[in-house]
Parts: structure tokens; sequence; C-alpha cells
């Protein structure tokens, strides 16, 4: 197959793959929150995951307002859930600190820096 083919059947699925995604800020950020439950499956999925501004910086928020029977009891079984999940978030880029909350009530912060 000649270059110029090759070039031609590679805009063609690019297109393809462009047209089925919006490529907004707010549909990047929703598929990176997608690819963290997909790192993190043991997260409910009624866990309210979303970015949140911090001062001069991002921080990824989990909410277990809606499914407070997750929230980890073992100070050990919950830092090592907690790892895991800041590891995730500064793999795909989301934020280098995670928020664990309760409705409104902050019950631990995290910082990659703390575990790297």
């Amino acid at each position: 197959m000649s270059t110029i083919k090759i070039g031609v059947a590679v805009a063609r699925w690019s297109s393809v793959i462009m047209a089925s995604f919006n490529c907004t800020s707010i549909d990047l950020e929703l598929e990176a929150i997608k690819r963290f439950r997909d790192l993190a499956p043991f997260l409910d999925p009624e866990c309210r995951v979303y970015r949140e501004l911090n001062g001069c910086s991002t921080v990824l928020c989990l909410d277990f307002a809606t499914c407070p029977q997750d929230l980890k009891i073992n100070k050990q079984e919950w830092l090592e859930f907690a790892q895991l999940l800041v590891h995730s978030s500064h793999y795909l880029g989301l934020a280098n600190s995670l928020v664990f909350k309760n409705g409104e009530r902050i019950l631990s912060w995290m910082t990659f820096n703390q575990i790297a």
C-alpha cells in the first residue's frame, strides 16, 4: 500500500474518531474521570468524582455522601486505598492532590508528594 493511501486511510479513521468525540475541555475531563474510574474499579459508582479549584491548583474530589458505607474504617486499608487513587489521578494528569469528602465535610486530604 502506498504512503498516500495509508495517509488517506489514517485521515478517514481520525475523522471518524474525532466526529464521535467532541474535543472540548469538559469532554476531555469527563473522559479522564472515566479512565480514573476504570483504574479504580473498586470505587463505588455512586461516589461522586469531580475536580475542584484550590488556589492555583486543581484537586480531585471524591464525595462519599451517597455511599458512606464505602468509607474505609481500618487506617491501613484507608491508606492503601488512598495511595492507589492518588497514583491513578497523578498518572492521568487529573490532579496531584485528592480530597476525600462526605458532603461538605472534608475527611482527608492526600497529595502525590506525600506518598511518592
